[in-house]
């Protein structure tokens, strides 16, 4: 089961993963393996949603 917010930016669904990704570093230190997995789940998925979203270009104007 993942998290599912299609109004959101590609810079926040970057976010949203590294804090998943944080979160799921902590609690597996605590011993929560299991909920530690599903939040590595929801960081794949949030940078999955990054990435089917366009960029903006990066050099606009050569000068």
């Amino acid at each position: 089961m993942s998290i599912v917010v299609p109004s959101q930016s590609r810079e926040s669904a970057i976010h949203s993963a590294r804090v998943a990704l944080a979160e799921s570093r902590k609690r597996l230190a605590m011993g929560h393996r299991g909920f530690a997995f599903t939040l590595l789940e929801w960081a794949g998925n949030a940078r999955r949603r990054a990435a089917a979203m366009p960029r903006p270009p990066q050099q606009v104007e050569l000068f």
